[in-house]
């Protein structure tokens, strides 16, 4: 095993094309990191680069405690698992597996135990006699992830390998490879546009938006602690709820004011970000998640306010109601991409629902909501809805930075 270390990383290609800007991040030794961004965001090209598929315009990669910016790809000791599993279809399970070995050099009696020991861990020693054709999607990702972990190698680079799955088997496979990675502990840098993969599976997740890496950390303080708009938009589903605001002063206080709200704020809001007080009298940018905006009737002493809204669309899920509605203030466009691009289905289904209802809105803010399953909101029906106060995330409108 071997950490890996990308400094001051750039590649332009040919026509000006900057996809990588002067990444640093350093990926330590046995750890599962996921590189996470929209289409576009340059995270495939970093595991390229590393790789030894792209050459690095500037910048340096490190695996362990070589730089290998002029290493050829076999010479790296990584093993990259791909989207498409990159099978060969004339060989049987067994045969792809071994394959790699072969061309190392390896002989018989080293190659037989280390597919056949790799296979059982995968649960797929009863295929090995078996061809690719004759294999469920999710088998043939074991036998990929398989030919992988034969290699022993010091690195996994793995690019999008659940994407061609259903989302029953993606979910189940999102376990396993947790699973396996706690068993070899073998370095591993994940890329995927999937913010839910990135979530539940990676030690840290790397948010990379416009060739930039805009934040590293464990997954729950991405959620909690978004560093910016555009994480904070991107992380989360459904994603966090973004509208313009302005802070004041009233009775002794200080107060949040957006469309029909008025929020005061508490004082654990105000000591966990004493720059807000430099906001008063000033536009933000207030953001709420969905799971922070309940139904009335079930927050008997709701902390920070009612409302009354009018429900465009209610989504019973059997665990959680979806709502959605309009509120009389401004949106937030300059991360509108930002929830759009890169979810899973689901995420691609509440963009589609709120862009409809966006174009009935005009410039209304159309609010998501994660009610208790037990709330009667309707399609059509007003509905009484809770605001956390407590929860409130605020962003500088013109660096799209967080307040603290």
């Amino acid at each position: 095993m071997a950490r890996i270390d990308f400094r001051e990383l750039t590649k332009t290609f040919p026509g000006g094309t900057k996809a990588v800007d002067s990444l640093d991040l350093e990926i330590a030794d046995g750890e599962f990191m996921v590189l996470v961004g929209p289409s576009g965001s340059g995270k495939t090209t970093v595991l390229r680069i590393a790789a030894g598929l792209e050459e690095a315009t500037a910048g340096e990669v490190w695996i362990g405690d070589e730089i290998v910016n002029d290493f050829p790809p076999m010479d790296r000791n990584i093993a990259m698992v791909f989207q498409s599993y990159a099978l060969y279809p004339h060989m049987t399970v067994y045969e792809n597996m071994a394959f790699g070995l072969k061309l190392h050099g390896l002989r018989k009696r080293e190659i037989e135990p280390r597919v056949t020991s790799a296979a059982t861990m995968l649960g797929i020693d009863d295929l090995l006699k078996r061809k690719p054709g004759q294999l469920s999607g999710g088998q043939r990702q074991r036998v990929a992830m398989g030919r992988a972990i034969v290699r022993e190698p010091a690195a996994f680079l793995m690019d999008e390998p659940l994407s061609n799955l259903d989302a029953k088997l993606r979910v189940e496979m999102r376990a396993y490879l947790a699973t396996l990675h706690q068993r070899l502990q073998t370095t591993t840098l994940y890329v995927t546009h999937d913010q839910t993969e990135a979530m539940t599976m990676g030690d840290r997740v790397a948010v990379m938006h416009r060739g930039r890496l805009q934040q590293v950390d464990v997954p729950q303080r991405l959620y909690d602690h978004p560093v910016n708009l555009f994480v904070a938009g991107f992380i989360g589903s459904p994603a966090m709820n973004l509208v313009q605001s302005s802070l004041s002063e009233r009775n002794g206080g200080i107060e949040a004011e957006f469309g029909p709200v008025r929020l005061r704020l508490p004082e654990t809001v105000l000591a966990s970000r004493p720059a807000l007080r430099g906001y008063v009298g000033k536009p933000v940018v207030v953001g709420l998640r969905p799971e922070d905006i309940e139904d009335a009737a079930f927050v008997p002493s709701a902390n920070g306010s009612t409302l009354d809204v009018d429900v465009s669309l209610a989504e019973p899920m059997g665990a959680e109601l979806i709502a959605h509605f309009p509120l009389d203030a401004s949106p937030v466009s300059s991360v509108a991409g930002a929830a759009v691009v890169g979810g899973d289905d689901a995420d691609a289904d509440d963009t589609a629902a709120q862009a409809l209802m966006a174009a009935d809105a005009g410039t209304d803010t159309i609010v998501t909501a994660r009610l208790s399953p037990r709330s009667r909101a309707q399609s059509g029906e007003p509905l009484r809805v809770a605001l956390d106060a407590e929860r409130l995330h605020f962003f500088d409108p013109e660096t799209e930075d967080s307040i603290w």
